[in-house]
């Protein structure tokens, strides 16, 4: 029997002081009353009312009973209030985790979220280890993957292009890689965390071709990797997030822009649960969809943006072309 609509029906009774009126009250028959009076003296062991045919009234155990009885209800009823509130307007403590190599690009939004949401406080992790959400009190776990597994309650958050990188002065030194199969050659750099990514599949239309580099050196940090393949170690296979800033800066250059990097991962924001979602956690993931796109585009490298980069790249100045055409501007006849 529920304890709880027990001690209702007992604080009604003692009020009305009439098994009948409580039992109009609360559209239950007299004997239903009855019986939860019943369950709660043979609970707590003591009569909780003295009855005769005119007269309903508590006991010494009953009117100690009722005081700490009307601290529950109204405890409950309170607590009720609050997450009530709480499913209106976002407030509260969220904790959120995310790889590393995010968290520089995930920190701008949490700082957004948080202006808008001043009644939310943010406990921000950065991790790349696989997380238990509801055992490590985690609301939000942002992850990169090519999919995830089918119990997974998560959304789509943002796309993330994968390419091959080297610094200009390694591939002036090494060359420039022509064929996937010629990458096998060069030291590689991978990323180590949670499993080493050193074999990848690459596409160029219909035709296909899977490489494994030779892990001269391995961190799970992708920056890490990035800065040391600036430095000229050797080719990095990086998502966009990581590797934008470089390229753009002039110290990576893609190699072989013509061939797709498979597959292509995407950011996924994952909670314990589908149901009853805490608007703190609808409200963050709204933030990071408003921020990133509409999860299917990638926005740290977007189609726009690599379509003209592979161009620059595949006309960029090696010192053989920078021979030949010194070669031709000496062969061409001056004018009269």
């Amino acid at each position: 029997m529920d304890i709880l609509h027990c001690m209702k029906v007992f604080a009604r009774v003692a009020q009305r002081s009439s098994f009948a009126a409580t039992a109009r009250d609360l559209r239950m028959s007299p004997a239903a009353v009855t019986k939860h009076i019943a369950y709660l003296e043979s609970r707590v062991g003591a009569r909780l009312f003295d009855r005769t045919t005119r007269k309903v009234g508590l006991t010494e155990a009953g009117r100690v009973y009722l005081e700490h009885c009307l601290e529950c209800v109204q405890a409950v009823a309170d607590a009720d209030a609050s997450v009530s509130e709480l499913s209106k307007q976002p407030k509260g403590h969220l904790c959120v985790t995310t790889p590393i190599d995010l968290g520089n690009q995930i920190s701008p939004i949490v700082a957004q979220f948080m202006r808008a949401y001043p009644q939310v406080s943010v406990e921000l992790q950065l991790s790349n280890r696989p997380v238990n959400l509801i055992e490590e009190g985690i609301d939000v776990a942002i992850r990169v993957a090519a999919s995830l597994d089918g119990s997974a309650v998560a959304r789509q958050i943002a796309l993330t292009q994968v390419a091959i990188f080297a610094s200009p002065a390694y591939l002036d030194k090494h060359g420039r890689p022509r064929r996937p199969e010629e990458l096998e050659q060069h030291h590689g750099l991978v990323f180590l965390e949670p499993r080493p990514r050193d074999e990848w599949l690459l596409r160029r239309g219909e035709t296909s071709a899977r490489i494994k580099f030779k892990g001269m050196f391995t961190t799970n940090s992708g920056a890490a990797l990035s800065i040391v393949a600036a430095e000229g170690v050797g080719l990095v296979v990086g998502p966009s997030f990581v590797t934008r800033a470089d390229f753009d800066a002039g110290k990576l250059e893609q190699v072989l822009p013509e061939w797709k990097v498979l597959p292509d991962l995407y950011v996924y924001a994952m909670y314990p649960h589908r149901r009853f979602l805490a608007p703190k956690v609808r409200a963050f993931i709204e933030t990071l969809r408003a921020a990133l796109g509409d999860g299917t585009k990638d926005p740290w490298w977007p189609p726009t943006l690599l379509a003209p980069a592979i161009e620059k790249l595949s006309l960029r100045p090696t010192p053989a072309r920078r021979s030949a055409a010194r070669a031709r501007a000496t062969r061409r006849p001056s004018r009269p």
